[in-house]
């Protein structure tokens, strides 16, 4: 029956629909017929778009063969499905409740320590968390706390928080590592890591929503792994509908391990039509958990008035200083306190860390800027 479906599918060509009309809005459009039927309805809540689809199935490629994604239409849909065991949250495992450290407002990424001879520190610094393995084996790069320092031009003993959120590749290589995940992270705890943001599996619109379930699933269990292994983690709740976020709404209000969210307003939820729908999805996801909830994020910056209040503690992973210093640019307010980027010019093998300094600078004011005064009253307290 399963190949009968898939035959008659890869004879139809794959539905073309912007991006747009594919946009989850459950206030304005009644969900899909086909969904009615769907044995996945539960968990994903439907299919709520301004496009005529009968159901989400419409977006399949119609290539089962050559693609890879868990979809009904693919053979192997199964196997998938059984690499997370089922779409529902409530079966990713239990974790401890970890202590946190305490984290600053403003945490710059660095990608590298290039260019720089003066050592980062002691405030936090944000490395990725990709860097971290060798992409075919899996395997750890430092053998130490101070080799990770030297590699990264930052002092030993800085607060390392990894940031997990990266491109698609990247990604699928930490979940293809299966069995090596929890290896990876106790070796990274022994590295000095004493925080991280977990794998930002993509969501997308323009696919059938089982690549959704299988995306939400996968965060769950890797945040779990994180905690299990010792690494105080911040889940990334990824979604792209109003439902997807309710059941991360009931799933952070069911999990007192959760004491941290994350979130990136970079890509596409940092569509200007969709990041305020965004942001107030996530402050639901706050909301409900019915408890003090602190937030990771990365861009949004427009956004931090509105977000920050439903947070007990808000800390800004910026990527503005770093690269915009090895592009060599130095930063400038504008009137409304922003900042803005002018040419600045290096000899040939000059040191950047003076540049860096002042970017750094300019960014965290402008950020800090942006936060409501109870967060301000807070950074004013720990300096």
């Amino acid at each position: 029956m399963l190949k009968e479906h898939v035959t008659r599918a890869s004879a139809l060509p794959p539905m073309r629909v912007p991006e747009h009309r594919l946009w989850q809005d459950e206030q304005h459009h009644p969900c899909s017929l086909g969904c009615v039927s769907c044995p996945e309805l539960r968990v994903c809540g439907g299919l709520s778009i301004e496009a005529g689809l009968m159901s989400c199935l419409d977006l399949c490629c119609r290539h089962p063969d050559s693609c890879d994604k868990p979809c009904r239409n693919n053979a192997d849909y199964a196997l998938r499905v059984r690499e997370v065991g089922t779409f529902a949250l409530d079966s990713v495992p239990r974790a401890a409740v970890l202590e946190a450290p305490t984290l600053p407002p403003v945490v710059p990424v660095l990608f590298h320590g290039k260019r720089r001879m003066q050592r980062f520190g002691p405030d936090s610094v944000a490395l990725p968390l990709y860097a971290m393995f060798g992409r075919r084996d899996g395997r750890v790069r430092f053998e130490s706390h101070e080799a990770l320092c030297a590699e990264y031009c930052i002092a030993a003993g800085t607060q390392i928080i990894l940031t997990g959120t990266d491109k698609d590749p990247p990604l699928e290589r930490w979940w293809g590592y299966e069995g090596q995940r929890r290896d990876i992270i106790r070796a990274l705890k022994e590295l000095g890591v004493a925080f991280s943001t977990t794998p930002n599996f993509s969501l997308f619109v323009d696919v059938p929503r089982h690549v959704d379930l299988h995306a939400i699933k996968r965060i769950g269990l890797v945040h779990e792994e994180f905690l299990a292994e010792g690494i105080p983690t911040a889940l990334h709740v990824n979604g792209r509908s109003e439902a997807d976020f309710r059941r991360w709404g009931a799933y952070v209000r069911a999990r007192p391990e959760v004491t941290h969210l994350a979130y990136e307003f970079a890509t596409g939820t940092g569509r200007a039509a969709r990041r305020e729908l965004h942001a107030e999805w996530l402050m639901r996801v706050a909301k409900d958990a019915g408890r003090p909830i602190n937030l990771v994020v990365r861009g949004g910056i427009d956004l931090l008035p509105r977000l920050a209040p439903a947070f007990d503690q808000v800390t800004v992973l910026e990527t503005w200083s770093f690269m915009k210093t090895v592009n060599r640019q130095r930063a400038v307010f504008r009137a409304d306190g922003s900042p803005r980027w002018r040419r600045a010019p290096s000899a040939a093998g000059e040191p950047l860390d003076a540049l860096f300094a002042a970017n750094r600078a300019v960014v965290r004011q402008w950020v800090e800027g942006r936060l409501p005064p109870r967060i301000r009253e807070i950074v004013d307290a720990a300096e």
